[in-house]
C-alpha cells in the first residue's frame, strides 16, 4: 500500500503562519493552548498531529537558544565596545542585568521559535494524519 506525499506549501505562506503561530497545515488553527509554550496535541481545524515523535520540539528549543545567544551577542558587542563602562554598574549586577535580559529574550523567542520549528519541518517533509503518535 502506497502511501500519497501531501503537496508542500509555499515556503513565503508557512513562514508567515510560522510568525502567526498558527498550523503548518491549514494556516488558521491556533498551535498553543497557554502561555508560554503549552502546544496542542493537534490542529483546532484540520486534526493534524503536532506531536510527531517524543523530544520533536528540541528542535525549537535549540533555535530559542541560538536566537537569544545571538541578540545577547550583539548587545553585548555594542555595550562593551561603543559604550564606554562609566563603573556606575557593579560586576555582580551586570551579571543580573544579562541573566534578566536571557530570560527575557528566551521568553520572548519562545513560541515563535516553536512554530518556526514545525512549520520548517513540515515545509521539508509535509506530514499528514500519519504524523500522529
Amino acid at each position: 500500500m502506497r502511501q500519497e506525499k501531501t503537496a508542500r506549501p509555499p515556503l513565503k505562506e508557512l513562514l508567515a503562519s510560522a510568525w502567526r503561530c498558527r498550523c503548518p497545515r491549514c494556516h488558521e488553527g491556533e498551535l498553543f493552548e497557554r502561555w508560554p509554550n503549552k502546544v496542542l496535541p493537534r490542529c483546532p481545524r484540520c486534526g493534524l498531529a503536532y506531536f510527531r515523535e517524543e523530544g520533536y520540539y528540541v528542535g525549537g528549543m535549540v533555535i530559542t537558544y541560538g536566537l537569544s545567544m545571538a541578540v545577547l551577542a550583539a548587545v553585548s558587542m555594542v555595550v562593551f565596545f561603543v559604550i564606554p563602562d562609566r563603573g556606575w554598574l557593579s560586576e555582580n549586577a551586570k551579571m543580573a542585568v544579562w541573566f534578566a535580559a536571557a530570560i527575557g529574550l528566551t521568553l520572548g523567542f519562545l513560541r515563535r521559535s516553536y512554530s518556526l520549528w514545525i512549520s520548517v519541518d513540515y515545509w521539508i517533509e509535509p506530514w499528514g494524519q500519519e504524523g500522529s503518535q
